[in-house]
């Protein structure tokens, strides 16, 4: 999964709002285990990203989908 795609689905802030980029940068280095330093590095579109991070984010979608599915809305995220 691209990271721009990632963002879309899963960072809350609006695209076109102040803040989106920080946002997704945080969302990023959250699913990546990556330093939000190294997520920044990969450019505005996120095109410099690792071959690796592809595969990553995928998976870090899938969890999110079933967290979203499973658990209670209240269960404690962290």
């Amino acid at each position: 999964m691209e990271p721009l795609e990632y963002c879309r689905r899963w960072v809350e802030v609006p695209s076109d709002e102040r803040g989106y980029r920080k946002a997704c940068v945080t969302a990023l280095a959250e699913a990546t285990g990556l330093s939000p330093r190294t997520v920044n590095d990969w450019g505005p579109n996120f095109d410099r990203r690792p071959d690796h991070v592809l595969h990553v984010l995928r998976m870090a979608d899938m969890l999110n989908q079933i967290r979203k599915i499973v658990l209670p809305p209240d269960y404690p995220q962290k």
